[in-house]
């Protein structure tokens, strides 16, 4: 099953957000669980993996022309790209997030303000969007540095309490380790399927840990 999720990526739908986010999560599991050997080993697997996927797939070879400008060349002139979009979203966030930095413009305000700055806007200035696409920044607008600090002391609390867990727990770690890095293009503790995956994968894990440890502590009876 692995494997065909792998092919999918790479041969029918490969978001550009795996592309960064992917060597980063290898990167951060891998180190955490053996070493620094065995991150620049893992590394260069992916690296030779990727080579190799470069050559056989078409679509892999397209989504990764398409991080860089020259991508441009290749679009309709009066058209904007995705990426365009996104660094518009980031900028006009950015300019938001300014205007009310310390408590926001409240619960569900992202896409007024968006709608404020189209106004009289053409091209990728009159973007509309109520997902800045990326986490920080869509909690940033709605609640500002309160709502960032509560956000990152979440994700610090949720990687501390797999941290020491062992092996059983690597994957509820790697699921905290996922949204951080995916949140970097995206916001998914807002999506309906990756927040939800989020719930389940930290909640119901991390309710096991307690009990883990627990059974692992050596009971004392008395003589």
């Amino acid at each position: 099953m692995a494997i065909g999720f792998v092919a999918n990526m790479i041969f029918i739908n490969l978001s550009r957000t795996v592309l960064i986010t992917f060597p980063i999560i290898v990167g951060i599991v891998v180190l955490h669980r053996l070493s620094w050997r065995s991150l620049v080993g893992a590394l260069g697997t992916l690296a030779v993996l990727a080579a190799v996927s470069w050559s056989a797939s078409p679509v892999l070879r397209a989504k990764t022309i398409s991080l860089f400008p020259p991508y441009r060349l290749y679009e309709p002139a009066n058209e904007p790209t995705s990426i365009e979009i996104r660094y518009e979203y980031w900028r006009k966030s950015l300019d938001f997030v300014r205007q009310a930095p310390l408590i926001g413009h409240g619960t569900g305000s992202i896409r007024g303000p968006f709608e404020q700055a189209a106004v009289n806007q053409t091209g990728v200035a009159a973007e509309i969007t109520g997902n800045p696409h990326n986490q920080t920044l869509g909690v940033a607008i709605q609640w500002g540095l309160v709502g960032v600090l509560a956000l990152y002391a979440m994700w610090l609390s949720h990687l501390a309490l797999f941290w020491n867990a062992g092996w059983a727990n690597w994957a509820r770690f790697l699921v905290v380790v996922q949204n951080i890095a995916s949140s970097l293009f995206n916001s998914h503790l807002f999506d309906f399927g990756e927040g939800w995956i989020y719930v389940l994968g930290v909640g119901v894990a991390g309710g096991m840990v307690p009990r883990g440890r627990s059974l692992l502590k050596p009971s004392s009876s008395r003589p």
